[in-house]
């Protein structure tokens, strides 16, 4: 969201607020970088007190278009439409829904009707992340109101701030060590136990790779345990949830993604940005970034033997690895930057409000 505000922002004839429904580090960004960023804290408000205040914040703006990205925001959406505050809705869908038990299930399953509800009767366009979101959501809402859009990042704002030898040595790391990392939520559809399936392969024929597993999540106690019954806890380091994931991700010799599913994930476009041999599972929207042993390695889900043997081939062939780190961002500028994310949300916009301008003007 971030990074597609921040580049609508640059457009003359937009004139671009945002309202976030938590005080952290995105509103924080956001008002740094100069925009108008309403914080209404869903911690300490129910859903329809934060429905009021958002009408609040709207009533004087006319705003033309809101544009939405949660299940919750949009809904809140649709009854604002509804109420006449907005004209036009645009959501984004970033991923399919994970697989859940218990009560979370009965949970997602009733958002997910609501949400699905609400989109047919008041969104007039639904952008996927990836053309993979965009055909399984095609046999429940009308075709023509989906639209592909990748997710893009701005590599000038992809900075590096420690250089890979200063994270080996937060991390314990020795410079000679090859390193194979990955990076997410830790949630079953990230397929993590595969990635350290895959660890106790590699570290079978080269014992002084090190793997690195990145970020928070209700799996991380488990995965942890994991590393011990399999005896490769030494080898294996979490380092929780990180800032600087920039500086951890240069730090890689392969970047891995070995889910089950995926949307277009940013940390991936991040990797291939700065250069790095990626290895990946061939799902969803991932097919739609990486060029098979061009920009990158794909391998079958669930195949922790063929991930291995695919970070082994990269290991130890330097031309391989040298090809992958080269493609991977001429891929991310030829089909996953701003300006082409950019161009195509103006587009999106610019035809809704053409679209009732007609309306306005011949109402027949």
């Amino acid at each position: 969201m971030y990074t597609l505000v921040m580049s609508l922002k640059t457009l003359p004839d937009l004139n671009v607020s945002a309202i976030v429904l938590n005080e952290g580090k995105l509103a924080v960004k956001l008002r740094d970088a100069g925009l108008e960023a309403a914080v209404i804290e869903e911690s300490k408000n129910n859903f329809f007190q934060i429905l009021s205040q958002i009408k609040k914040v709207l009533r004087n703006k006319k705003i033309d278009i809101l544009h939405s990205h949660r299940y919750k925001e949009n809904i809140l959406a649709a009854l604002l439409k509804k109420r006449g505050v907005v004209q036009h809705l645009v959501q984004t869908v970033h991923g399919i829904n994970e697989p859940l038990k218990g009560i979370r299930l009965l949970k997602a399953r009733f958002y997910s009707f609501l949400n699905l509800y609400y989109t047919r009767k008041y969104f007039d366009k639904v952008i996927t992340v990836s053309f993979d979101i965009q055909n399984k959501l095609s046999r429940k809402i009308d075709p023509n109101k989906l639209v592909a859009v990748h997710n893009a990042i701005d590599p000038a704002d992809i900075t590096i701030k420690k250089t890979a030898n200063r994270i080996r040595e937060e991390l314990g790391i020795e410079e000679n060590q090859p390193i194979i990392g990955t990076a997410g939520r830790m949630v079953p559809v990230k397929g993590y136990n595969i990635f350290l399936d895959m660890a106790k392969i590699i570290l079978e024929k080269t014992p002084e790779v090190r793997f690195l597993l990145v970020g928070d999540g209700p799996l991380k106690q488990e995965l942890e345990g994991m590393t011990q019954n399999l005896g490769i806890d030494k080898e294996v380091i979490f380092p929780g949830f990180r800032d600087d994931i920039i500086d951890i991700i240069n730090c890689l010799d392969i970047f891995v993604i070995s889910s089950y599913h995926e949307g277009i994930p940013i940390a991936l476009l991040e990797a291939m940005a700065l250069k790095k041999a990626i290895v990946a599972t061939a799902v969803g929207g991932i097919n739609e970034i990486i060029e098979n042993d061009v920009s990158g390695i794909l391998v079958n889900p669930g195949d922790s033997p063929a991930l291995a043997e695919a970070c082994i081939k990269v290991l130890d062939d330097i031309n391989i690895k040298k090809k992958l780190e080269n493609e991977a961002p001429k891929r991310i500028n030829s089909e996953f930057s701003v300006e082409i994310q950019k161009s195509y949300f103006l587009k999106i916009y610019r035809e809704l409000i053409q679209y009732s301008m007609k309306k306005f003007f011949d109402p027949s």
